[in-house]
């Protein structure tokens, strides 16, 4: 027995079971799935969105199933029970036939309603907390076709409740859908005393399946309306495939492959083509003195960088470190050069042209510096 451990803790529980049934707002989810939380069961709600999960159950619990079992998912529960698994059936719908007959039952309809069910064995098949009589309110009975079944609640016209052993497992079959319903639960003590005994024949913590209304598995469940619009029509396949495009489209977008290529120096601009630009540009404010400065400059630091001397030293001294360092020739080309591209306010375009490639001349000469003079960077 898994939930029983002494008559008084036991008789507190089912008052408090029953004490908690008579509220409605208790937590979420149907009643007979909290009072089975109540008693402490790990419950699984078997769903179209949680199929069931035999090999996951110590129990499975139908309730008050009204959709026919298919063979195949009748073989699985055969299957369950015989391994050890135990099968508790609620319910009166004749679409349960087919798992009534498997085990040797056959559901009958009687003109009137049947109010109570009374205890048919003279020895309690549930002793500690014996009930005689517990409120079916049904007009269906189990007629037991084989000798293996025990009848335990019954009236005179046949059997409510009964069991037997399948296996290694047992299974109960319950004629009633009224037992364990909400009302059936909320006012009838007995009713809830009865399920407090079924379920201690389970282990403690026991996980159970829940099944309530309709039973599905991972084959009978229906197909989800929106997978079956996108992957089964034509249509969605193809805005599938449209929005996988656009998703590698918009990742890889930008994105430049292979090895960086160096810079060819062939493909560089001489200084002589950014002064036709600058000349152009700002030939109406005079600013030739300005490109002539900024030609100068960077001419002086390329050839200090070169040879090590100060490029901000006067136009004489800054000669003088350079023939020391050898870099002033016999024909003193440079010292002419370093000479003429001091600032001069009246020089010309033509002037200015000449200069810029005679410069040009030297750093290839002399192979210093850059040929591309970056003019735009400093103006």
């Amino acid at each position: 027995m898994g939930i029983v451990r002494n008559p008084i803790s036991s008789f507190i529980l089912i008052v408090l079971i029953c004490f908690q049934i008579s509220c409605d707002a208790l937590e979420t989810g149907t009643v007979l799935h909290r009072t089975l939380r109540k008693l402490k069961f790990r419950v699984s709600e078997i769903s179209e969105i949680y199929p069931a999960r035999l090999e996951r159950y110590d129990a499975l619990f139908l309730q008050d199933l009204n959709k026919a079992l298919t063979e195949t998912e009748i073989k699985d529960i055969q299957d369950f029970v015989n391994t050890g698994g135990t099968l508790i059936v609620v319910g009166d719908d004749p679409g349960l036939d087919g798992l009534f007959n498997v085990y040797g039952l056959k559901l009958h309809e009687f003109p009137e309603k049947q109010e109570f069910s009374r205890r048919i064995t003279d020895e309690p098949f549930f002793p500690l907390h014996s009930v005689d009589v517990i409120r079916a309110r049904t007009r269906f009975m189990l007629e037991p076709m084989v000798s293996e079944v025990v009848a335990l609640y019954g009236t005179e016209d046949g059997a409510t409740v009964v069991t037997l052993r399948h296996g290694e497992g047992r299974v109960f079959f319950i004629a009633s859908a009224y037992l364990f319903s909400r009302d059936g639960l909320k006012y009838d003590e007995g009713n809830a005393t009865f399920l407090y005994n079924l379920m201690s024949t389970l282990p403690r913590n026991a996980q159970v399946g829940l099944a309530e209304k309709r039973y599905y598995t991972l084959e009978t469940r229906p197909p989800n309306p929106f997978a079956a619009l996108v992957f089964g029509t034509r249509g969605g396949l193809g805005a599938v495939y449209i929005c996988l495009i656009l998703f590698v489209f918009l990742t890889l977008r930008g994105r430049r492959f292979g090895k960086p290529l160096d810079v060819q120096e062939r493909s560089r601009r001489l200084s002589s083509e950014y002064v036709h630009a600058m000349t152009a540009l700002y030939q109406k404010g005079n600013t030739r003195s300005e490109i002539l400065r900024h030609i100068r400059d960077k001419f002086r630091s390329d050839l200090g960088n070169r040879w090590r001397v100060n490029p901000n030293l006067d136009t004489s001294a800054f000669l003088a470190e350079l023939t020391q360092r050898g870099a002033v020739d016999e024909d003193e080309e440079l010292a002419h050069l370093v000479t003429d591209l001091e600032p001069s306010s009246d020089i010309s375009e033509a002037q200015l042209l000449d200069i810029a490639k005679r410069v040009d001349a030297c750093r290839e000469e002399a192979n210093i510096g850059k040929t591309r003079l970056a003019v735009h960077r400093n103006l």
